[in-house]
Protein backbone atom coordinates (compact mmCIF):
# COMPACT_ATOMS: atom_id res chain seq x y z
CA UNK A 1 0.00 0.00 0.00
CA UNK A 2 1.40 3.36 -1.13
CA UNK A 3 0.85 6.04 1.35
CA UNK A 4 1.45 9.77 -0.35
CA UNK A 5 3.75 11.83 1.57
CA UNK A 6 3.25 15.64 1.52
CA UNK A 7 4.66 17.99 -0.88
CA UNK A 8 7.54 19.55 1.43
CA UNK A 9 7.99 22.43 -1.39
CA UNK A 10 4.35 23.00 -1.40
CA UNK A 11 4.44 23.63 2.62
CA UNK A 12 7.23 25.66 2.01
CA UNK A 13 5.26 27.92 -0.38
CA UNK A 14 2.15 27.64 1.46
CA UNK A 15 4.17 28.86 4.65
CA UNK A 16 6.34 31.34 3.16
CA UNK A 17 3.12 33.07 1.01
CA UNK A 18 1.29 33.22 4.99
CA UNK A 19 4.24 35.22 6.07
CA UNK A 20 4.60 37.16 3.52
CA UNK A 21 1.08 38.21 3.78
CA UNK A 22 1.11 38.96 7.63
CA UNK A 23 4.17 40.83 6.83
CA UNK A 24 2.66 43.15 4.30
CA UNK A 25 -0.20 43.60 6.78
CA UNK A 26 1.30 44.45 9.89
CA UNK A 27 1.07 48.02 8.90
CA UNK A 28 -1.67 48.82 7.98
CA UNK A 29 -3.08 46.67 11.63
CA UNK A 30 -0.32 48.92 13.45
CA UNK A 31 -1.75 52.32 11.80
CA UNK A 32 -2.86 54.78 14.15
CA UNK A 33 -6.78 55.43 14.09
CA UNK A 34 -6.33 59.10 13.39
CA UNK A 35 -3.58 58.95 10.53
CA UNK A 36 -4.42 59.08 7.10
CA UNK A 37 -3.18 59.43 3.85
CA UNK A 38 -4.01 61.65 0.44
CA UNK A 39 -5.88 58.30 -0.81
CA UNK A 40 -7.75 58.05 2.11
CA UNK A 41 -11.05 60.46 2.32
CA UNK A 42 -13.35 61.57 5.17
CA UNK A 43 -16.96 62.29 5.09
CA UNK A 44 -17.63 61.99 8.79
CA UNK A 45 -19.46 63.94 11.80
CA UNK A 46 -17.41 64.80 14.23
CA UNK A 47 -17.50 67.18 17.61
CA UNK A 48 -15.27 70.28 18.21
CA UNK A 49 -12.76 70.20 21.05
CA UNK A 50 -11.57 73.71 20.74
CA UNK A 51 -10.27 76.17 18.11
CA UNK A 52 -8.00 79.55 17.63
CA UNK A 53 -8.10 81.59 14.80
CA UNK A 54 -7.68 79.39 11.84
CA UNK A 55 -8.16 76.11 12.84
CA UNK A 56 -10.53 73.43 14.60
CA UNK A 57 -9.39 70.62 16.54
CA UNK A 58 -12.29 68.06 15.65
CA UNK A 59 -12.60 64.60 17.37
CA UNK A 60 -14.71 61.02 16.75
CA UNK A 61 -14.77 59.68 20.32
CA UNK A 62 -16.36 56.22 18.90
CA UNK A 63 -13.63 55.68 16.48
CA UNK A 64 -10.68 57.18 18.40
CA UNK A 65 -10.01 59.72 15.47
CA UNK A 66 -8.84 63.17 16.36
CA UNK A 67 -8.18 65.90 13.30
CA UNK A 68 -6.98 69.46 13.11
CA UNK A 69 -9.32 71.20 10.63
CA UNK A 70 -10.28 74.89 9.06
CA UNK A 71 -13.40 76.08 8.06
CA UNK A 72 -14.98 75.67 4.50
CA UNK A 73 -15.81 79.46 3.29
CA UNK A 74 -19.28 77.93 2.73
CA UNK A 75 -19.66 77.43 6.47
CA UNK A 76 -21.08 81.00 7.54
CA UNK A 77 -21.99 79.57 10.81
CA UNK A 78 -19.06 80.05 13.44
CA UNK A 79 -18.53 76.49 15.13
CA UNK A 80 -17.87 76.34 18.59
CA UNK A 81 -16.59 74.33 21.31
CA UNK A 82 -19.16 71.34 21.91
CA UNK A 83 -21.15 71.71 18.13
CA UNK A 84 -21.22 68.85 15.98
CA UNK A 85 -19.99 69.08 12.56
CA UNK A 86 -19.60 67.41 9.21
CA UNK A 87 -15.79 67.26 8.39
CA UNK A 88 -14.62 66.70 4.48
CA UNK A 89 -11.72 66.40 2.50
CA UNK A 90 -8.42 64.20 2.68
CA UNK A 91 -5.06 64.88 3.41
CA UNK A 92 -3.97 65.99 -0.14
CA UNK A 93 -6.21 68.34 -0.14
CA UNK A 94 -7.23 69.05 3.43
CA UNK A 95 -10.14 68.63 5.61
CA UNK A 96 -12.56 71.22 6.03
CA UNK A 97 -15.65 71.88 8.65
CA UNK A 98 -18.45 71.99 5.59
CA UNK A 99 -21.75 72.31 7.79
CA UNK A 100 -22.42 72.53 11.53
CA UNK A 101 -25.08 69.37 12.17
CA UNK A 102 -26.26 70.11 15.49
CA UNK A 103 -25.26 73.20 17.96
CA UNK A 104 -23.90 72.64 21.89
CA UNK A 105 -24.52 75.43 23.10
CA UNK A 106 -28.19 76.87 22.12
CA UNK A 107 -29.42 80.59 22.28
CA UNK A 108 -26.55 82.08 20.07
CA UNK A 109 -25.51 81.86 16.67
CA UNK A 110 -22.50 83.22 15.29
CA UNK A 111 -21.96 83.98 11.51
CA UNK A 112 -18.39 84.53 10.61
CA UNK A 113 -17.23 85.87 7.05
CA UNK A 114 -13.65 86.04 6.54
CA UNK A 115 -12.84 89.44 4.97
CA UNK A 116 -15.89 91.42 2.98
CA UNK A 117 -19.22 90.41 2.98
CA UNK A 118 -21.75 91.98 0.27
CA UNK A 119 -25.78 91.17 0.19
CA UNK A 120 -27.56 91.64 -2.60
CA UNK A 121 -31.22 90.81 -2.97
CA UNK A 122 -34.20 92.38 -4.64
CA UNK A 123 -35.89 92.97 -0.73
CA UNK A 124 -34.02 92.42 2.17
CA UNK A 125 -35.75 92.66 5.50
CA UNK A 126 -34.34 92.11 9.02
CA UNK A 127 -36.66 91.05 11.88
CA UNK A 128 -35.73 91.07 15.46
CA UNK A 129 -38.61 89.94 17.82
CA UNK A 130 -36.35 91.73 20.94
CA UNK A 131 -33.63 93.15 20.07
CA UNK A 132 -31.55 94.59 16.75
CA UNK A 133 -27.90 95.83 17.16
CA UNK A 134 -25.23 96.85 15.06
CA UNK A 135 -21.67 97.69 15.85
CA UNK A 136 -18.90 98.79 13.74
CA UNK A 137 -16.02 101.71 13.37
CA UNK A 138 -18.02 103.41 10.71
CA UNK A 139 -21.29 103.43 9.50
CA UNK A 140 -22.83 104.73 6.14
CA UNK A 141 -25.83 104.55 4.70
CA UNK A 142 -27.21 105.21 1.27
CA UNK A 143 -30.94 105.25 -0.10
CA UNK A 144 -32.92 107.26 -2.56
CA UNK A 145 -35.45 107.89 0.63
CA UNK A 146 -35.51 106.46 4.15
CA UNK A 147 -38.25 106.47 7.17
CA UNK A 148 -37.90 105.90 10.42
CA UNK A 149 -40.83 104.66 12.95
CA UNK A 150 -40.46 104.08 16.38
CA UNK A 151 -41.93 104.76 19.79
CA UNK A 152 -39.37 106.50 21.47
CA UNK A 153 -35.75 106.96 19.48
CA UNK A 154 -32.39 108.07 20.84
CA UNK A 155 -29.46 109.59 19.34
CA UNK A 156 -26.37 109.84 21.27
CA UNK A 157 -23.01 111.47 19.56
CA UNK A 158 -20.20 113.43 20.32
CA UNK A 159 -20.25 115.65 17.28
CA UNK A 160 -23.39 115.82 15.06
CA UNK A 161 -23.70 116.48 11.83
CA UNK A 162 -26.75 117.71 10.09
CA UNK A 163 -26.77 118.84 6.36
CA UNK A 164 -30.26 119.22 4.16
CA UNK A 165 -31.26 121.51 1.42
CA UNK A 166 -34.61 121.56 3.31
CA UNK A 167 -35.64 120.59 6.82
CA UNK A 168 -38.82 120.12 8.25
CA UNK A 169 -39.08 119.30 12.45
CA UNK A 170 -42.95 118.86 13.57
CA UNK A 171 -43.30 118.30 17.21
CA UNK A 172 -46.23 118.65 19.83
CA UNK A 173 -42.81 119.56 22.43
CA UNK A 174 -39.76 120.70 21.22
CA UNK A 175 -36.86 121.01 24.25
CA UNK A 176 -33.29 122.74 23.55
CA UNK A 177 -30.94 121.95 26.26
CA UNK A 178 -27.34 123.00 25.99
CA UNK A 179 -24.59 125.18 27.48
CA UNK A 180 -24.27 127.24 24.09
CA UNK A 181 -26.19 127.33 20.88
CA UNK A 182 -25.22 129.58 18.11
CA UNK A 183 -27.47 130.00 14.92
CA UNK A 184 -26.54 131.70 11.44
CA UNK A 185 -29.13 132.34 9.05
CA UNK A 186 -30.03 134.55 6.03
CA UNK A 187 -33.06 135.61 7.43
CA UNK A 188 -35.46 134.32 10.23
CA UNK A 189 -39.43 134.30 10.18
CA UNK A 190 -41.18 133.28 13.50
CA UNK A 191 -44.56 133.05 13.93
CA UNK A 192 -46.41 132.00 17.24
CA UNK A 193 -49.20 132.41 19.60
CA UNK A 194 -47.77 133.54 22.67
CA UNK A 195 -43.48 134.02 23.30
CA UNK A 196 -42.10 134.35 26.74
CA UNK A 197 -38.36 134.33 27.41
CA UNK A 198 -36.31 134.57 30.53
CA UNK A 199 -32.76 135.45 30.79
CA UNK A 200 -31.20 135.29 34.07
CA UNK A 201 -27.60 137.70 32.65
CA UNK A 202 -27.51 140.27 30.06
CA UNK A 203 -29.38 140.06 26.75
CA UNK A 204 -27.91 141.95 24.46
CA UNK A 205 -29.43 142.99 20.78
CA UNK A 206 -27.08 144.61 18.12
CA UNK A 207 -28.83 145.57 14.99
CA UNK A 208 -28.02 147.98 12.33
CA UNK A 209 -32.14 148.96 12.35
CA UNK A 210 -34.31 148.31 15.31
CA UNK A 211 -37.99 148.25 14.50
CA UNK A 212 -40.65 147.18 17.49
CA UNK A 213 -44.16 147.35 16.90
CA UNK A 214 -47.26 146.66 18.57
CA UNK A 215 -50.34 146.78 17.69
CA UNK A 216 -52.30 147.77 21.11
CA UNK A 217 -49.27 148.25 23.98
CA UNK A 218 -45.73 148.50 24.07
CA UNK A 219 -44.15 148.57 27.33
CA UNK A 220 -40.84 148.96 28.20
CA UNK A 221 -39.77 149.00 32.34
CA UNK A 222 -36.71 149.33 34.03
CA UNK A 223 -35.40 150.08 37.74
CA UNK A 224 -33.16 152.06 35.37
CA UNK A 225 -34.09 153.05 31.76
CA UNK A 226 -32.10 154.80 29.36
CA UNK A 227 -32.92 156.43 25.90
CA UNK A 228 -30.48 157.46 24.16
CA UNK A 229 -30.00 158.87 20.79
CA UNK A 230 -26.90 160.02 18.76
CA UNK A 231 -28.11 162.41 16.75
CA UNK A 232 -32.03 162.58 17.74
CA UNK A 233 -34.92 161.59 20.23
CA UNK A 234 -38.04 161.76 18.80
CA UNK A 235 -41.28 161.18 21.13
CA UNK A 236 -44.77 161.49 18.90
CA UNK A 237 -47.82 160.78 20.17
CA UNK A 238 -51.75 162.22 20.61
CA UNK A 239 -50.69 162.71 24.48
CA UNK A 240 -47.54 162.59 25.89
CA UNK A 241 -47.23 161.98 29.88
CA UNK A 242 -44.27 162.53 31.46
CA UNK A 243 -44.29 161.45 35.37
Amino acid sequence: MNHRQPDNGIQQQAACGADGDAGHLDPLLQKPANSFNGDIHVHSAFLVDAHDSAHFTVSNREHGRQYRVKRAASCLLMPEPGDKVLVSGDAAGGLYIIAVLEQGASGRTHLRVDGELAVSADRLSLTAHDRLAMAADAFSLKAGSGAVDAADWTIKSHRYTLTSVELDVAAMTARYTGDQRESYYGSVTETTGRSARYVTGTDTVKAVNLDYAADFIARLSGNTTFINGEALVKADGKQILVG
